[in-house]
């Protein structure tokens, strides 16, 4: 018997601590660090995977484990003043007494290989928003049998409430199979259930897309929208983070083409966000419409990028709209 409460109670937990060593290590560097030093979100990388595979080994040891660091590169770079940071953030956000080795054996944790639940965890997704001091998720997703099941979704610099981006921010978006999709403050305030938008106006539908041009086509969702008549604006924002606000109805499309056509989608940076956003009403395929295949190994082979959307009649016209956008953009090649 699976208890959903226990599993949603600890990695709630394990993003809570997750979140505490990421603003630790904001709050201990410059506002101007060089953008080419990666050495802050290094130290925020592992030590929020320390802090969430901690949890998950105590509590579901005969779990699978799926996550994007391992703990060798930090053993080869860290040096004396890293390694001595990272055991002192995970040792504060925690509340333990760990070793270097100890932080080093979580990261590692890998759990019961063909387990029937396993984790895929994203310590920071979003790199470059959170050394831009933007947005950036710590994504802890569940499969079971090779399906999301469950996910916590923290994402502790957006705002509250989008209409006020200088007031309070912090959200963890948290969901289950058949259990919905709760939208809760991380530094106190009421929860909410998170709901997809109803709006079947193309006129105002939202579209999202990520800030990297790597990461997606701005040509192709410009030209997308223009095909299917979507109007409602184009907005761009870091990480898995986009899922939540198709989640909570503030737009209601995300579409994450690549601009590199053989790129297959890591499964770490959508097992959470995919279950948050099903949850609260939402549909997420590939662009061509086809369903997300999670159960061959880290990446999704056999899809082409991913598509989010607010339920399934925006999806359909918006899967169209791909079609056609490059269909044109391929004609005027």
């Amino acid at each position: 018997m699976t208890d959903v409460e226990h599993i949603l109670e600890v990695a709630q937990a394990a993003g809570r601590q997750a979140a505490i060593v990421c603003r630790a290590v904001h709050a201990n560097t410059p506002e101007s660090m060089d953008k080419g030093d990666k050495s802050p979100v290094t130290i925020a990388d592992y030590g929020s995977q320390a802090v969430i595979l901690r949890q998950i080994a105590a509590a579901f040891p005969d779990h699978g484990v799926i996550s994007e660091e391992g703990s060798e590169h930090l053993r080869e770079s860290a040096g004396e003043d890293g390694t001595a940071l990272i055991v002192k953030l995970v040792n504060e956000a925690a509340g333990v007494d760990a070793s270097f080795e100890d932080v080093c054996g979580w990261i590692d944790h890998e759990g019961e290989a063909d387990a029937e639940f396993t984790w895929a965890i994203d310590p920071i997704d979003g790199t470059k928003g959170f050394l831009r001091r933007q947005q950036y998720a710590i994504a802890i997703g569940l499969m079971r049998d090779g399906a999301p099941f469950a996910g916590v979704m923290v994402c502790p610099n957006l705002p509250v409430d989008l209409d006020k981006p200088d007031g309070p921010k912090g959200v963890m978006y948290v969901a289950a199979e058949n259990l919905g999709c709760q939208r809760v403050p991380l530094d106190g305030g009421p929860t909410t259930y998170a709901k997809a938008s109803m709006s079947s106006d193309p006129a105002t539908w939202r579209a999202l897309g990520s800030v990297e041009s790597a990461h997606g086509d701005p040509k192709l969702v410009v030209k997308m929208m223009e095909e299917a008549g979507i109007s409602g604006g184009f907005v761009r924002y870091d990480s898995q983070v986009k899922y939540g606000i198709i989640a909570e109805g503030s737009a209601e499309i995300y579409l994450r083409p690549r601009s590199k056509p053989d790129y297959r989608e890591n499964i770490w940076d959508h097992v959470a966000g995919v279950i948050c956003c099903q949850e609260a009403g939402g549909v997420v395929t590939d662009v061509d419409g086809k369903p997300l295949d999670f159960t061959l190994g880290k990446r999704l082979l056999e899809n082409r990028g991913v598509l989010a959307t607010s339920g399934e009649a925006t999806h359909a016209k918006v899967v169209a709209g791909i079609a056609a956008a490059e269909k044109a953009l391929k004609a005027d090649a």
